[in-house]
Formats: C-alpha cells, sequence, structure tokens
C-alpha cells in the first residue's frame, strides 16, 4: 500500500495551494497538456463504493467510462487483490475501445480473474484498479501522467488509478489500537511520527489522535485529534471539519498558512485494522485539495 499513491513534496507546496485554486480551469491536464487536447479517460461510480460482503450474490462496483475528448482509441484496465496484508500480482480485467461503456465488477468477476471463488474472498478484501489509455494518436496515458489536480481530487473522476473493498460491519472494539501510517501525502504537512493511536469515541465511533503528528511540548494532548463517523453496517466513514495540523510546525522550518484543518471521508474496515480516508486540507486561505490517507493496524 505504501507504493498506491504518489507522496507531494513540501517543495511543492506552493505550486500544489495554486493549482487546487485553479482546479474547474484545468479539469484534463495530462502531460502538461490541457484540454481538450489531453488524451483522458473519465470513471464516474455510480454504484456504492465498495462491495456489500453480506450480499455477495448481487453487489456490484461500476459507472460509467467515458472519454471527454473523444481522441481515446482503448482502455485497459487490470486488478489486485490485497487480502490479510498480502497483495497480489496485477491481472487482466476489462478493455474498452468504444466510449462511452459501462465498468463493472461483482466479487465473482473478481474471483474469477484471479483464479478462485466467491468463497476464497474475505471480508476487508481491498481490489486496487490502474488502468492504461492510448489515444488515437497512439499517445500513451498512465495515472503518473497526470498533474497534482488530477491525481488528488475525486471530482475529477480520473479512470486509472481507484479503489474498492469487500466492507464488512464495523465494530468499534475491534478498530482501537496502534496504527502504522501506510499512506499519508499531507501536501507537506506530515509530521514527524510514523503511527497513530486509536481511541473509542465520541459514542461508537473512534478519533484518530494527532494523526498528521503535530503536537508540540506543552500542547494539549487532544489539540490535534481527528474524530470518524463510521456507519456501523458498511464501514463508511466521515471525518467533519477539525483542527489537524499547524503548517508552522518546525518541521517545515514555517509556513505562513498556520493553522489547518482537516475534513473528508473514506472507510474504516474494523475487520482487517485498515482506516482509508481522503482528507482535504484547508487552512484560513484556501484549499490545499486532496489527498489519501491511510492507516493499517499493528
Amino acid at each position: 500500500m505504501k507504493n498506491i499513491y504518489k507522496i507531494l513534496l513540501v517543495t511543492f507546496l506552493a505550486v500544489s495551494f495554486s493549482a487546487c485554486e485553479d482546479i474547474d480551469k484545468d479539469p484534463y491536464e495530462v502531460n502538461g497538456i490541457d484540454g481538450p487536447f489531453g488524451s483522458f479517460v473519465r470513471l464516474d461510480i455510480t454504484s456504492a463504493a465498495v462491495l456489500d460482503v453480506t450480499n455477495i450474490a448481487t453487489t456490484v462496483f461500476g459507472g460509467t467510462v467515458s472519454a471527454p475528448a473523444g481522441n481515446v482509441a482503448s482502455w485497459d484496465l487490470r486488478v489486485r487483490r490485497v487480502s490479510g496484508g498480502t497483495a497480489s500480482d496485477y491481472v487482466p480485467f476489462l478493455n474498452v475501445t468504444s466510449f462511452p461503456a459501462e465498468f463493472a465488477a461483482t466479487p465473482a468477476d473478481l474471483a474469477a480473474a484471479f483464479g478462485i471463488t466467491t468463497a476464497d474472498l474475505i471480508p476487508g478484501d481491498r481490489f486496487d484498479f490502474e488502468a492504461v489509455s492510448v489515444g488515437t494518436d497512439g499517445t500513451v496515458v498512465t495515472f503518473d501522467d497526470f498533474g497534482p489536480n488530477l491525481q488528488g481530487n475525486p471530482a475529477q473522476a480520473q479512470g486509472y488509478r481507484f479503489v474498492t473493498f469487500l466492507s464488512c460491519p464495523f465494530i468499534q472494539a475491534d478498530a482501537l489500537g496502534t496504527y502504522a501510517i501506510l499512506s499519508n501525502d499531507a501536501v507537506g504537512f506530515q509530521g514527524t511520527n510514523t503511527t497513530f493511536e486509536v481511541i473509542a469515541g465520541p459514542g461508537g465511533n473512534i478519533t484518530m489522535v494527532d494523526p498528521i503528528g503535530h503536537l508540540l511540548p506543552g500542547d494539549a494532548p487532544d489539540r490535534y485529534n481527528v474524530a470518524i463517523t463510521v456507519n456501523a453496517g458498511s464501514g463508511q466513514a466521515t471525518v467533519g471539519s477539525t483542527l489537524a495540523y499547524d503548517s508552522g510546525h518546525p518541521v517545515f522550518g514555517g509556513t505562513p498558512y498556520g493553522l489547518g484543518n482537516v475534513d473528508g471521508s473514506g472507510f474504516v474496515f474494523s475487520c482487517a485494522g485498515s482506516i482509508v480516508l481522503n482528507l482535504r486540507f484547508t487552512v484560513a486561505a484556501g484549499s490545499f485539495g486532496s489527498t489519501p490517507f491511510v492507516g493499517q493496524k499493528l
């Protein structure tokens, strides 16, 4: 999981900040070429974001694949399964040569791709999808060719790297403990910690203790705690706007943006000990955009 997401270095902080402000102006930036000339495939998910393990015969993850500029010849999708912390090899899953098209992944489809049965799938299984497109001019496009707008903002609906899970009911007691930070772009604001604690509350939900790692001597212990509201049935998670970091923290040498909040959504898979969120980082001056935050229970 460490290599799933591209880390945004603090040296590019100013660039990322200005880019997110213009996100609506340059929605299809590929290899520095702005649309409509960029060969870009969009995936609009129309199903639930996760596969329901309690309804495995009928649940589906999918949506509509489109080529907004009309200049894509093919889109090849592959997938890998991460189960119990072990990742499989990537295997072919779908080839599209006419747009728009429908993409659908059922547990049966995914199991068949790996040469197993649905009985072998377990709650908390993660499915990592990666795609490559070829433009009508022969241009090959991958996720790594995108600018930060397309990589980090869910509203752009890039169809090149995305994830679904086989969901499981949320059990608060199973989610408590120490987590390793597996991915936290944090737009350059990540502190020095590599782990964080998860505690109970408020109510039947959970709270991450200083997950960005910005506590300083003399700070209240809960100054940068981030509460997660979790749907007990699906594990879907919501983070309301919460004070979580200080952009002037000494680890960065100080920046002028001051205190910052995070908010976002994702999933808590208590059965697999995984927290997978997409968090937006904001300060008084505006937003730095959204970025993945992934924790795995030790």
